[in-house]
Formats: structure tokens, C-alpha cells, sequence
């Protein structure tokens, strides 16, 4: 059964992007360069960051991102030096290109996982979302990843265009000797932004849809062996909202300086922190942490603000339920035999 993971004030995650470029135009990216900055961050300013963030949040864990971060030809490097800094964990989130060699510039010992994004569990499904030869190119990488000894996760985000093809996973996860799977729900951020925009339905996915198949592949890939994780997304009736602006410490930091608490603010000048001369500071008010103060009926704030597409009401203006932080998730542990 899924146990939901509470948020925890000694578990800080820091998503680092380290530059916003990246080699495939997937039609769901959240990447904003006008609001995320177009710059690559040498490494002089990386190791800087990630010195503020450790001695801001001791034991915290890390995840390099971008665009595709192994297109920065320094990333090793600055694999190397959060590795000596005492990050509680440390994640490279990849297409599965793996630029600048970057398997054999690094260890499994500096790193607790090579995260790949796959959007299918057949090339036709992930490259309609992905681009031409990604799906080859990824499973690629990952046994390349494999053969090398590191740890792989594998993140999936679901949309209208690929649940269908979810059902599909458990097997290949498990052929692929995945260690542990990252259900994602699509959020209305970036390109799919624009898209949900003009017509929801065809990318969202309806409350219904993510109940009859999240937790039954969740649960299907755990009999495998792979620990899973998915957002709660709803909560029941009788489950109090929490938000991990709040209650949590994560930092989304973008290369133009920009440090959000949520994730959904990030097509917004509402980040509540910033990078100015190699330190953090809070921004003036009205930003994000404002805004997480605001106690609504339909949970997040910020979905009725910005992703008000995923709350259906009743006739009488009453939310049919209450959507839950993006960061809240459910956890299936593997199930073993015996």
C-alpha cells in the first residue's frame, strides 16, 4: 500500500539548474528563458551557490538540472565539489545524452543516482513528446549508466498524450534493472503552459484517469522490485492540506539568480528569494511566500491562481475536492518475496 511521505523540516532538497540549455525541445518542458535566464553559470558561480545552500541547509539534498545539465562541460567538476561539501545525496537529472562524458568523469560514489526522464514506454509513445531518437538514445544511456555501477531513476510525466502508455512500464523498468521510479503529473508551466491554455483536455489529466492508473502501476512496479514514488495530487475529504512552502525547505534556484519555495510559481516574477553577489536574499513582498499564507477550500493556492484547470466545483461554487502540494508524495516500497 502507498504511504504518503510527510514533509519534513530536516529533509531539504535543492534543485539546482545549472543552465537552462538543452539538445531536445520536449512539448511539455517548464523551462521559461525569460524567466529563468538563458546564461550558462560558469563554475566559480556554481561552487558559490552551493556553498550558501549547504551552509543554508546542512545535510540537504541535491539534484543538477537545466536543460539537459550534461550539455555544461563543468559538471563533473561541480559533481566533485558538492561531494566534498556534505549534501546529504546527489542527483544528476539527464535525457540520457550524457554530454561531455560525463559517466566517466564522475563515480557512482559521488553520485546517489542518474535520473532519466523517459515519456514512454515505446518510441513511438515517448518521441512524440521528446523528439525523434530520444527513446533509443535514453534506454541507451541508462545501460551505459548501469554497466558503470551507478544507481538509475527514472522519471515519467504524465499527460493526456502518454497515461495510456504508463500501464506499459512496470516491465521495461524492470528489464532496464531501474532502481527507483518517479511518476510525475504534468503541470501548466512552460510549453504545456501555452498548450493547456488553448485546450486542457488535450494534455491534463482528469482527477478519474490519475486515480484508476497511478496507484495501480505504482503498485505493479514495487511487485517488480522498484521503489516508486507519485504525487498525491487530491486529497480525501478528511486529509488537511499542507504546503511545503511553508513547512518544507526546497529551492528551485534558475540560472539568472532566481530562487523559488514552489514550483508553480516558476512562470512568474514571484520567486521569494535571489542570488545577489553570491548570497541569498528574500525579495520584496507581493512574492510566493505571501501567498502561501492564503487558507482556500481548494487546497494549493497556487493552482487556483495559476493551474485553476485542475479544480472542477460543484453547481454551487463548492471545489469537488482538494488539491494537494505538488511536492507531497506517495511512496510504494518494493515488495519482496519471502
Amino acid at each position: 500500500m502507498p504511504q504518503t511521505v510527510a514533509f519534513s523540516r530536516n529533509a531539504d532538497n535543492v534543485f539546482f539548474h545549472i543552465l537552462t540549455q538543452c539538445n531536445l525541445s520536449c512539448s511539455h518542458c517548464y523551462i521559461n528563458p525569460a524567466q529563468h535566464g538563458s546564461q550558462r553559470l560558469s563554475l566559480d558561480r556554481i561552487v558559490a551557490w552551493l556553498q550558501v545552500c549547504i551552509r543554508r541547509s546542512p545535510g540537504a539534498n541535491l539534484i543538477f538540472l537545466g536543460g539537459e545539465p550534461t550539455l555544461h562541460p563543468e559538471l563533473s567538476q561541480a559533481v566533485k565539489a558538492a561531494s566534498e561539501m556534505g549534501y546529504g545525496s546527489i542527483t544528476i537529472d539527464t535525457n540520457g545524452y550524457l554530454f561531455h562524458n560525463i559517466l566517466d568523469r564522475i563515480t557512482p560514489h559521488q553520485v546517489n543516482y542518474i535520473s532519466f526522464s523517459l515519456d514512454g514506454a515505446d518510441a513511438a509513445t515517448n518521441d512524440a513528446i521528446r523528439g525523434a531518437g530520444s527513446f533509443e538514445r535514453c534506454i541507451q544511456g541508462i545501460h551505459e549508466a548501469k554497466a558503470k555501477g551507478f544507481a538509475a531513476s527514472l522519471i515519467y510525466t504524465v499527460s493526456a498524450q502518454n497515461i495510456r502508455g504508463l500501464t506499459a512500464m512496470p516491465d521495461l523498468l524492470a528489464n532496464l534493472k531501474i532502481d527507483h521510479f518517479f511518476i510525475q503529473v504534468i503541470g501548466l508551466r512552460g510549453k504545456s503552459a501555452k498548450i493547456g491554455s488553448e485546450a486542457s483536455a488535450s494534455i491534463c489529466v482528469s482527477r478519474d484517469q490519475w486515480i484508476s492508473v497511478i496507484p495501480t502501476v505504482a503498485r505493479e512496479a514495487a511487485r517488480r522490485g522498484i521503489r516508486t514514488a507519485y504525487p498525491k495530487v487530491y486529497l480525501k475529504p478528511d486529509e488537511n492540506f499542507e504546503c511545503a512552502g511553508k513547512v518544507a525547505n526546497n529551492y528551485f534556484i534558475f540560472p539568472n539568480g532566481r530562487v523559488y519555495r514552489c514550483p508553480l510559481c516558476e512562470d512568474y516574477s514571484l520567486h521569494s528569494l535571489v542570488f545577489d553577489n553570491n548570497e541569498i536574499k528574500a525579495t520584496a513582498p507581493i512574492n510566493e511566500q505571501d501567498l502561501f499564507a492564503l487558507d482556500i477550500a481548494e487546497g494549493c493556492v497556487m493552482n487556483k491562481l495559476v493551474q485553476p484547470q485542475n479544480i472542477d466545483y460543484f453547481k454551487n461554487g463548492s471545489p469537488k475536492f482538494k488539491i494537494a502540494c505538488c511536492l507531497l508524495k506517495e511512496h510504494v516500497e518494493p515488495i519482496v518475496a519471502g
